[in-house]
């Protein structure tokens, strides 16, 4: 701490009084004129050593108090300062404030117990200062450990996340490999829930979606037994409630991963009719998820329009009646209209239509009705699994 007053008497008595009340490790030195003041300053700095106060006089001969505290505050910004003044006004004290950063305008004499007061809580709220701007620094510190941190983790679920998505996906690709009859079904179902969302004009983000619902809408049949998905006869009503049961399998496959979590709805209601009378929910309408009916819809197509060995796969006009005799009790009338829009369009029929089946297995004769091949009324899923209540 610095004390510069040219008046000897009264610099003696101030160093005394103010020493009494500093911790014994903050040194108090004293200087007789303000260049002497800055003398010492500038030495005390070079010497590394921290300055809590510097204390002037106003009426110093020379260079005033004020405006040595101009330059205290120029070249040492940090510091205390507070100004002596013999004769203060309000000008004056307006002017120290505003020109030097000063913390206190004393008129003197300075009562020994004002000294006291003063000097403690400068020092005090200085010391409180330096505390706040040290947690700070920590803080800061801390935040960017844990940005860095945050980072790594997100990464890490990120991932995480991709390596579950590709299992699924693998997965669904190794469910369709088990009958080669069906395979491409899942990518068939994705193309024309493409289309018919956008046809719909929803957004690029929904489509997209509604894209992956469609890749993945029969991926709860992994968790199904290959002597039920495959049984070439007619399945038991235990078997069909089984089947039945491979929406809501799929949905709590996929709930773990928060990628999937606006995937989910559309997997688990993707066999809901519009009239309420599909599963697992018996959803009614709008009730059921867009994504939901639109895979349901695309669903039933493909199991239309697609050759089996067992039979030649329905003419796109026939399906496209069917679509439009379901409409508002199996399939959104909405989606039945936005999905012929798009069979109707120049150039759309041969991109809708699926291939035919594995070469080398001659497809059977059609049938002779329809609601004998694909009930109700052509409006099931893939006829392979026509007894089996799930496509």
């Amino acid at each position: 701490m610095v004390i510069v007053d040219h008046d000897s008497p009264s610099r003696g008595l101030l160093r005394e009084r103010i020493a009494a009340v500093c911790p014994p490790e903050i040194e108090v030195l004293a200087a007789s004129s303000a260049e002497e003041g800055l003398g010492i300053l500038y030495t005390l700095r070079d010497q590394g050593r921290a300055i809590e106060l510097v204390i002037a006089r106003q009426s110093m001969p020379g260079i005033t108090g004020v405006r040595f505290l101009e330059i205290v505050s120029a070249q040492f910004p940090a510091l205390g300062k507070i100004l002596l003044s013999d004769r203060p006004s309000l000008d004056e004290a307006i002017y120290a404030f505003n020109n030097t950063g000063l913390d206190k305008y004393i008129p003197t004499p300075w009562d020994s117990e004002d000294v006291k007061f003063t000097i403690t809580s400068l020092l005090r709220q200085r010391e409180m200062k330096r505390l706040n701007e040290r947690l700070l620094a920590d803080l800061q510190v801390r935040n960017q450990q844990l940005s860095v941190a945050n980072q790594d983790l997100l990464q890490a679920r990120r991932d995480l996340e991709t390596s579950y998505i590709q299992t699924v996906e693998s997965l669904a690709v190794a469910l369709e490999a088990k009958d080669r009859y069906t395979a491409g079904h899942s990518q068939r179902v994705a193309r024309f829930a493409l289309l018919i969302g956008r046809s719909l004009g929803l957004p690029k983000d929904d489509v997209e979606i509604i894209g992956q619902v469609a890749l993945l809408h029969d991926i709860g049949k992994i968790g199904m037994l290959d002597k039920i998905l495959n049984k070439p006869s007619n399945l038991s009503p235990e078997e069909r409630e089984t089947i039945k049961g491979h929406p809501v399998l799929g949905a709590q496959i996929l709930a773990p991963v928060r990628t999937f979590e606006k995937h989910v709805a559309g997997i688990k209601h993707h066999h809901e009719m519009f009239d309420g009378t599909g599963y697992p929910d018996g959803l009614k309408g709008k009730d059921i998820p867009i994504a939901a009916r639109i895979v349901c819809l695309a669903d039933a197509f493909d199991a239309m329009t697609s050759t089996r060995p067992y039979r030649v796969g329905l003419p796109l006009e026939f399906a496209i009646k069917e679509m439009h005799k379901m409409a508002g009790r199996q399939f959104c009338p909405e989606c039945v209209d936005a999905f012929v829009r798009v069979l109707q369009t120049s150039g759309a029929k041969d991109a809708a239509l699926p291939s035919s089946g594995a070469a080398g297995d001659p497809p059977r004769a059609a049938p002779t009705t329809v609601a004998s091949e694909v009930p109700p009324e052509a409006a099931q899923p893939a006829p392979s699994d026509r007894e089996r209540g799930a496509a």
